[in-house]
Protein backbone atom coordinates (compact mmCIF):
# COMPACT_ATOMS: atom_id res chain seq x y z
CA UNK A 1 0.00 0.00 0.00
CA UNK A 2 1.04 3.22 -1.20
CA UNK A 3 1.80 5.76 1.38
CA UNK A 4 -1.62 7.69 3.26
CA UNK A 5 -1.97 11.40 1.73
CA UNK A 6 -5.58 12.11 3.31
CA UNK A 7 -6.63 11.60 7.17
CA UNK A 8 -9.82 9.33 6.57
CA UNK A 9 -12.95 9.50 8.11
CA UNK A 10 -13.35 7.40 11.40
CA UNK A 11 -16.73 5.38 9.35
CA UNK A 12 -13.97 4.10 6.81
CA UNK A 13 -11.94 0.96 7.64
CA UNK A 14 -8.33 0.36 6.32
CA UNK A 15 -7.63 -3.02 5.65
CA UNK A 16 -3.81 -3.08 4.37
CA UNK A 17 -3.46 -6.65 2.40
CA UNK A 18 0.37 -6.09 2.22
CA UNK A 19 1.03 -6.80 -1.20
CA UNK A 20 3.28 -4.25 -2.70
CA UNK A 21 3.51 -4.68 -6.04
CA UNK A 22 6.28 -2.23 -7.39
CA UNK A 23 7.08 1.23 -8.25
CA UNK A 24 5.82 1.36 -11.31
CA UNK A 25 8.91 3.36 -13.54
CA UNK A 26 7.70 2.04 -17.54
CA UNK A 27 11.32 3.74 -18.40
CA UNK A 28 13.83 1.57 -16.21
CA UNK A 29 12.24 -1.43 -15.28
CA UNK A 30 9.08 -2.08 -17.17
CA UNK A 31 9.51 -6.08 -17.18
CA UNK A 32 10.51 -7.12 -14.04
CA UNK A 33 7.77 -4.66 -13.07
CA UNK A 34 5.92 -6.56 -15.70
CA UNK A 35 7.07 -10.60 -13.96
CA UNK A 36 7.14 -9.23 -10.45
CA UNK A 37 3.22 -7.90 -10.90
CA UNK A 38 2.32 -11.69 -12.33
CA UNK A 39 4.10 -13.89 -9.56
CA UNK A 40 2.24 -11.37 -6.79
CA UNK A 41 -1.35 -11.96 -8.27
CA UNK A 42 -1.23 -15.37 -6.53
CA UNK A 43 -0.90 -14.34 -2.61
CA UNK A 44 -3.30 -10.92 -3.75
CA UNK A 45 -6.04 -13.76 -5.17
CA UNK A 46 -6.14 -15.76 -1.79
CA UNK A 47 -5.66 -12.26 0.75
CA UNK A 48 -8.19 -10.37 -1.15
CA UNK A 49 -10.85 -13.67 -1.62
CA UNK A 50 -10.74 -14.29 2.06
CA UNK A 51 -11.10 -10.45 2.98
CA UNK A 52 -14.31 -9.95 0.75
CA UNK A 53 -15.73 -13.51 2.37
CA UNK A 54 -15.74 -12.44 5.43
CA UNK A 55 -17.15 -9.16 4.99
CA UNK A 56 -19.89 -10.07 2.50
CA UNK A 57 -19.85 -6.66 0.53
CA UNK A 58 -23.18 -5.66 -1.48
CA UNK A 59 -20.49 -4.08 -3.84
CA UNK A 60 -16.85 -3.92 -4.46
CA UNK A 61 -15.19 -0.84 -6.28
CA UNK A 62 -12.40 -1.86 -8.48
CA UNK A 63 -9.93 1.18 -9.22
CA UNK A 64 -7.17 -0.56 -10.96
CA UNK A 65 -3.93 -2.24 -9.91
CA UNK A 66 -4.56 -6.37 -10.40
CA UNK A 67 -7.69 -6.35 -8.38
CA UNK A 68 -9.54 -5.63 -11.10
CA UNK A 69 -8.70 -9.02 -12.67
CA UNK A 70 -9.18 -10.98 -9.54
CA UNK A 71 -12.04 -10.23 -8.27
CA UNK A 72 -14.36 -10.76 -10.94
CA UNK A 73 -13.07 -14.23 -11.28
CA UNK A 74 -13.31 -15.38 -8.12
CA UNK A 75 -15.89 -18.35 -7.56
CA UNK A 76 -19.67 -17.86 -5.88
CA UNK A 77 -19.47 -14.15 -5.56
CA UNK A 78 -22.28 -12.31 -4.01
CA UNK A 79 -21.27 -9.04 -4.94
CA UNK A 80 -21.81 -6.65 -7.41
CA UNK A 81 -18.44 -5.37 -9.77
CA UNK A 82 -17.93 -1.63 -10.50
CA UNK A 83 -14.79 -0.68 -12.38
CA UNK A 84 -13.54 2.50 -12.06
CA UNK A 85 -10.96 4.16 -14.38
CA UNK A 86 -9.14 7.15 -12.76
CA UNK A 87 -7.42 7.56 -15.93
CA UNK A 88 -8.53 7.28 -19.71
CA UNK A 89 -8.59 3.89 -21.15
CA UNK A 90 -6.05 4.07 -23.19
CA UNK A 91 -3.13 5.00 -21.10
CA UNK A 92 -1.13 1.82 -21.47
CA UNK A 93 -0.31 2.80 -25.05
CA UNK A 94 0.29 6.44 -23.52
CA UNK A 95 3.25 5.35 -20.83
CA UNK A 96 4.46 3.09 -23.47
CA UNK A 97 8.18 4.41 -24.39
CA UNK A 98 9.34 1.76 -26.74
CA UNK A 99 8.03 -1.04 -29.56
CA UNK A 100 8.50 -3.80 -26.72
CA UNK A 101 6.09 -1.79 -24.04
CA UNK A 102 3.68 -0.97 -27.28
CA UNK A 103 3.36 -4.31 -28.09
CA UNK A 104 2.28 -5.70 -24.21
CA UNK A 105 0.00 -2.41 -24.27
CA UNK A 106 -1.69 -3.82 -27.21
CA UNK A 107 -1.69 -7.35 -25.92
CA UNK A 108 -3.20 -6.55 -22.90
CA UNK A 109 -5.80 -3.86 -23.74
CA UNK A 110 -7.02 -6.80 -26.33
CA UNK A 111 -7.47 -9.56 -23.30
CA UNK A 112 -8.72 -7.17 -21.23
CA UNK A 113 -11.39 -5.21 -23.25
CA UNK A 114 -11.84 -7.98 -26.02
CA UNK A 115 -11.39 -11.35 -24.58
CA UNK A 116 -11.91 -10.81 -21.10
CA UNK A 117 -15.41 -9.56 -21.38
CA UNK A 118 -16.79 -13.21 -22.89
CA UNK A 119 -15.83 -14.99 -20.27
CA UNK A 120 -16.93 -12.25 -17.47
CA UNK A 121 -18.12 -8.63 -17.38
CA UNK A 122 -18.07 -5.77 -14.41
CA UNK A 123 -21.47 -5.22 -13.60
CA UNK A 124 -20.91 -1.57 -14.17
CA UNK A 125 -17.82 0.84 -15.56
CA UNK A 126 -17.45 4.00 -14.37
CA UNK A 127 -15.17 6.74 -16.05
CA UNK A 128 -14.01 9.89 -15.72
CA UNK A 129 -15.37 11.73 -19.13
CA UNK A 130 -17.75 12.00 -21.57
CA UNK A 131 -15.04 12.38 -23.84
CA UNK A 132 -13.32 8.78 -22.44
CA UNK A 133 -16.36 7.06 -22.67
CA UNK A 134 -17.40 8.71 -26.66
CA UNK A 135 -13.65 7.58 -27.47
CA UNK A 136 -13.16 3.89 -26.00
CA UNK A 137 -16.45 2.88 -24.77
CA UNK A 138 -18.67 2.62 -28.10
CA UNK A 139 -21.19 0.07 -28.13
CA UNK A 140 -20.64 -0.87 -23.80
CA UNK A 141 -24.15 -0.29 -22.26
CA UNK A 142 -22.67 -0.76 -18.78
CA UNK A 143 -20.87 2.32 -19.04
CA UNK A 144 -21.48 5.63 -16.85
CA UNK A 145 -19.91 9.10 -16.48
CA UNK A 146 -19.22 10.43 -13.08
CA UNK A 147 -16.04 12.65 -12.14
CA UNK A 148 -13.95 13.01 -9.39
CA UNK A 149 -15.03 15.89 -6.45
CA UNK A 150 -13.18 19.10 -6.08
CA UNK A 151 -11.02 18.51 -3.11
CA UNK A 152 -12.54 22.14 -1.22
CA UNK A 153 -14.76 24.15 -1.18
CA UNK A 154 -14.49 27.83 -1.69
CA UNK A 155 -16.46 30.56 0.09
CA UNK A 156 -14.03 33.44 -1.64
CA UNK A 157 -13.67 34.63 -5.50
CA UNK A 158 -9.97 35.50 -6.44
CA UNK A 159 -10.47 39.39 -7.59
CA UNK A 160 -8.22 38.62 -10.66
CA UNK A 161 -6.62 41.71 -10.26
CA UNK A 162 -2.60 40.48 -9.22
CA UNK A 163 -0.70 39.63 -12.53
CA UNK A 164 -0.66 36.67 -11.97
CA UNK A 165 -0.63 33.41 -14.32
CA UNK A 166 -0.08 29.91 -12.14
CA UNK A 167 0.30 26.33 -12.83
CA UNK A 168 0.00 23.64 -10.53
CA UNK A 169 1.14 19.77 -10.74
CA UNK A 170 3.70 17.78 -10.88
CA UNK A 171 6.48 18.26 -12.56
CA UNK A 172 7.05 15.57 -15.44
CA UNK A 173 7.58 14.88 -19.21
CA UNK A 174 3.44 14.59 -19.04
CA UNK A 175 2.40 17.89 -17.82
CA UNK A 176 4.37 19.59 -20.67
CA UNK A 177 5.57 22.48 -18.65
CA UNK A 178 8.09 23.64 -21.14
CA UNK A 179 5.39 24.10 -23.89
CA UNK A 180 4.16 26.36 -20.88
CA UNK A 181 7.09 28.22 -20.25
CA UNK A 182 7.66 29.12 -24.09
CA UNK A 183 4.24 30.12 -24.37
CA UNK A 184 4.46 32.76 -21.89
CA UNK A 185 7.98 33.80 -23.25
CA UNK A 186 5.81 35.52 -25.98
CA UNK A 187 3.10 36.31 -23.33
CA UNK A 188 6.07 38.32 -21.86
CA UNK A 189 7.00 40.28 -24.81
CA UNK A 190 3.84 41.72 -24.21
CA UNK A 191 3.04 42.50 -21.11
CA UNK A 192 6.66 42.16 -19.21
CA UNK A 193 4.72 43.60 -16.02
CA UNK A 194 3.10 39.96 -15.58
CA UNK A 195 4.50 36.66 -14.16
CA UNK A 196 3.69 32.87 -14.34
CA UNK A 197 4.46 30.36 -11.21
CA UNK A 198 4.85 27.31 -11.76
CA UNK A 199 3.80 25.28 -8.36
CA UNK A 200 4.59 21.61 -8.41
CA UNK A 201 7.16 18.64 -6.98
CA UNK A 202 9.70 16.98 -9.67
CA UNK A 203 13.15 17.21 -11.59
CA UNK A 204 13.15 21.12 -12.36
CA UNK A 205 16.36 20.98 -14.13
CA UNK A 206 15.07 20.96 -17.96
CA UNK A 207 12.63 24.04 -16.84
CA UNK A 208 15.34 25.93 -14.68
CA UNK A 209 17.69 25.48 -18.62
CA UNK A 210 14.77 26.66 -20.58
CA UNK A 211 14.23 29.89 -18.63
CA UNK A 212 17.77 30.77 -18.34
CA UNK A 213 17.46 30.19 -22.49
CA UNK A 214 14.52 32.67 -23.35
CA UNK A 215 15.62 35.27 -20.11
CA UNK A 216 12.65 34.39 -17.97
CA UNK A 217 14.22 34.57 -14.80
CA UNK A 218 12.50 37.72 -13.72
CA UNK A 219 8.71 36.37 -15.04
CA UNK A 220 8.82 32.55 -14.59
CA UNK A 221 9.26 31.28 -10.76
CA UNK A 222 8.95 27.84 -10.27
CA UNK A 223 7.41 27.55 -6.50
CA UNK A 224 7.81 23.84 -5.19
CA UNK A 225 5.33 21.60 -4.01
CA UNK A 226 2.15 23.40 -1.50
CA UNK A 227 -0.43 22.46 0.79
CA UNK A 228 -1.90 26.22 0.36
CA UNK A 229 -3.85 25.02 -2.74
CA UNK A 230 -6.68 27.46 -2.26
CA UNK A 231 -4.70 30.45 -1.50
CA UNK A 232 -2.66 30.12 -4.08
CA UNK A 233 -5.33 30.30 -6.41
CA UNK A 234 -7.48 32.89 -5.10
CA UNK A 235 -3.61 35.34 -4.81
CA UNK A 236 -3.83 34.58 -8.97
CA UNK A 237 -5.80 35.57 -11.77
CA UNK A 238 -5.02 33.22 -15.15
CA UNK A 239 -4.67 29.02 -14.34
CA UNK A 240 -2.78 27.48 -17.21
CA UNK A 241 -2.53 23.49 -18.12
CA UNK A 242 -0.70 22.19 -20.70
CA UNK A 243 -0.71 18.87 -20.56
CA UNK A 244 -0.30 15.99 -23.28
CA UNK A 245 -3.01 13.66 -21.65
CA UNK A 246 -5.15 13.40 -18.41
CA UNK A 247 -7.28 11.36 -17.07
CA UNK A 248 -9.81 14.25 -15.32
CA UNK A 249 -7.32 16.91 -13.94
CA UNK A 250 -8.88 18.14 -10.78
CA UNK A 251 -6.94 21.00 -10.72
CA UNK A 252 -8.98 22.80 -13.51
CA UNK A 253 -12.21 22.94 -11.24
CA UNK A 254 -10.10 23.57 -8.29
CA UNK A 255 -8.97 26.71 -9.98
CA UNK A 256 -12.77 27.68 -11.25
CA UNK A 257 -13.92 26.98 -7.53
CA UNK A 258 -11.97 30.08 -6.92
CA UNK A 259 -13.45 31.47 -9.45
CA UNK A 260 -10.03 31.96 -11.55
CA UNK A 261 -10.26 31.29 -15.56
CA UNK A 262 -8.60 28.44 -17.45
CA UNK A 263 -6.54 28.02 -20.15
CA UNK A 264 -6.03 24.86 -21.23
CA UNK A 265 -4.89 22.18 -24.08
CA UNK A 266 -7.27 20.13 -25.20
CA UNK A 267 -5.55 17.03 -24.47
CA UNK A 268 -7.19 13.60 -24.27
CA UNK A 269 -9.47 13.48 -21.95
CA UNK A 270 -11.13 15.82 -19.25
CA UNK A 271 -10.32 19.67 -20.14
CA UNK A 272 -12.96 19.31 -23.21
CA UNK A 273 -15.59 17.41 -20.10
CA UNK A 274 -14.56 20.64 -17.84
CA UNK A 275 -14.34 24.14 -19.37
CA UNK A 276 -16.58 25.73 -21.98
CA UNK A 277 -14.73 27.28 -24.85
CA UNK A 278 -15.10 30.89 -24.52
CA UNK A 279 -17.31 31.29 -21.69
CA UNK A 280 -15.96 29.77 -18.57
CA UNK A 281 -11.99 29.70 -20.21
CA UNK A 282 -10.49 28.51 -23.32
CA UNK A 283 -9.29 25.75 -25.42
CA UNK A 284 -6.61 24.74 -27.13
CA UNK A 285 -5.22 22.26 -29.28
CA UNK A 286 -1.92 20.44 -27.53
CA UNK A 287 1.28 22.74 -28.29
CA UNK A 288 -0.52 25.48 -29.68
CA UNK A 289 1.91 27.90 -28.21
CA UNK A 290 0.93 31.17 -30.09
CA UNK A 291 -2.41 30.45 -29.54
CA UNK A 292 -2.28 29.60 -25.79
CA UNK A 293 -0.07 32.99 -25.40
CA UNK A 294 -2.81 34.85 -27.44
CA UNK A 295 -5.91 33.48 -25.13
CA UNK A 296 -3.49 34.28 -21.91
CA UNK A 297 -3.06 37.82 -23.37
CA UNK A 298 -6.29 38.12 -24.22
CA UNK A 299 -7.88 37.71 -20.61
CA UNK A 300 -4.70 40.02 -19.79
CA UNK A 301 -6.30 43.19 -21.79
CA UNK A 302 -9.83 42.44 -21.17
CA UNK A 303 -10.80 42.97 -16.97
CA UNK A 304 -14.03 42.65 -17.96
CA UNK A 305 -13.81 39.65 -19.82
CA UNK A 306 -11.83 37.79 -17.27
CA UNK A 307 -13.96 39.02 -13.82
CA UNK A 308 -17.14 37.85 -16.32
CA UNK A 309 -15.19 33.95 -16.99
CA UNK A 310 -14.20 34.02 -13.55
CA UNK A 311 -17.80 34.34 -12.68
CA UNK A 312 -18.65 31.56 -15.24
CA UNK A 313 -16.03 29.37 -14.17
CA UNK A 314 -17.06 29.71 -10.27
CA UNK A 315 -20.83 28.56 -11.17
CA UNK A 316 -18.99 25.63 -13.38
CA UNK A 317 -17.24 24.48 -10.81
CA UNK A 318 -20.32 24.11 -8.64
CA UNK A 319 -20.97 20.70 -10.90
CA UNK A 320 -18.21 19.04 -9.19
CA UNK A 321 -19.50 19.21 -5.47
CA UNK A 322 -18.51 16.82 -3.30
CA UNK A 323 -22.21 16.48 -2.69
CA UNK A 324 -22.80 16.57 -6.03
CA UNK A 325 -20.81 13.54 -6.57
CA UNK A 326 -21.87 11.64 -3.71
CA UNK A 327 -25.24 11.64 -5.55
CA UNK A 328 -24.03 10.53 -8.51
CA UNK A 329 -22.86 7.34 -6.82
CA UNK A 330 -25.48 6.32 -4.61
CA UNK A 331 -27.94 6.25 -7.69
CA UNK A 332 -25.63 4.12 -9.25
CA UNK A 333 -25.54 1.99 -6.39
CA UNK A 334 -29.05 1.59 -5.69
CA UNK A 335 -29.31 0.88 -9.96
CA UNK A 336 -26.81 -2.04 -9.85
CA UNK A 337 -28.46 -3.33 -6.14
CA UNK A 338 -31.47 -3.85 -8.31
CA UNK A 339 -29.95 -5.63 -11.39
Amino acid sequence: MGPQVLELSPKVKLIDLDINYYNRDWEQSYFVNLLVSLFKRFPHYKKLKEVLEQIKPDVVISVGKSEKHLVPIMRKRTWKIVREFHIERGYRLRFAKNSFQRIIAKSLNFMEFTIMPKMWQWDKIVTLTHEDQERYWQGWNNVAVIPNPTFFKSDKMSDLSAKVVISLGRISPVKNLTSMVNSFRLVVDRHPDWTLHIYGGGDVKDLENLIKQLSLENHVFLKGSTNEVQSVFLRSSIFVLSSLYDGLPLVLTEAMECGVPVVSYQCPCGPKDIVSDGIDGFLLPVNDEKGMAERICRLIEDDELRIKMGIAAKQKASHYSIESIIKQWMALFEEVLKE
